[in-house]
């Protein structure tokens, strides 16, 4: 097996002071300063090991995408063989292991995408496809439930999931997070119901 090259260690060095920066000042805010002190690196080898303005941005979308990509298989190849959608459930909002510098970064990006339009749809299409494997998991365990109505409830669930992860650095009252996670079962009722009635 290949060892790992230097700059390939530096990149990813780079990439995870990039994602910090963006957590801390946003995307705009992540100045080459500001990510060449964070990284300990001088600032003209970020152009180096990772281009122009432009291409530092899509690297670090890549590496933030990657990074939910891996996060998002792990948490369902988690689940158990039975009872996935009660597990999915208490996962998504019984967690004490919350990261507020995955939330922070993730709406930075959607913010910034305003202004960066080349990271709109990598970003949507990431919430699409966690939206659907929601959906995939509640129609696995209710299969005469109404198609339309696991669209809704999976979608409502995936919005109440990432309001409640942008909430947390609030620290809301105790019980907030019990009452997002009764929303959620409300709606994933309504959904199973439609296939018994």
């Amino acid at each position: 097996m290949p060892r790992t090259s230097l700059k390939d260690v530096r990149t990813q060095e780079i990439l995870s002071a990039f994602t910090r920066c963006v957590a801390r000042y946003g995307l705009d805010g992540s100045t080459l300063a500001r990510i060449s002190e964070e990284a300990g690196i001088a600032r003209p080898l970020l152009r180096h090991y990772l281009g122009n303005r432009e291409e530092m941005i899509q690297r670090l979308l890549d590496h933030v995408l990657s990074d939910f990509a891996t996060r998002t298989k792990t948490f369902f190849d988690m689940l158990p063989a039975t009872g996935r959608i009660d597990a999915l459930i208490e996962a998504l909002f019984g967690r004490v292991d919350y990261s507020s510098e995955s939330a922070a970064v993730f709406a930075a990006l959607v913010a910034a995408s305003e202004r960066h339009n080349e990271i709109r749809q990598p970003l949507l299409r990431f919430v699409y496809e966690f939206e659907d494997r929601i959906a995939a998991e509640i129609r696995a365990e209710n299969t005469s439930a109404d198609p339309n109505l696991v669209d809704v409830a999976a979608a409502g669930i995936t919005a109440i999931y990432f309001n409640t992860d942008a909430v947390m650095p609030l620290v809301p009252k105790e019980g907030w997070r019990d009452r997002q996670r009764a929303a959620a079962l409300v709606l994933l009722e309504a959904a199973c119901q439609s296939g018994r009635t």
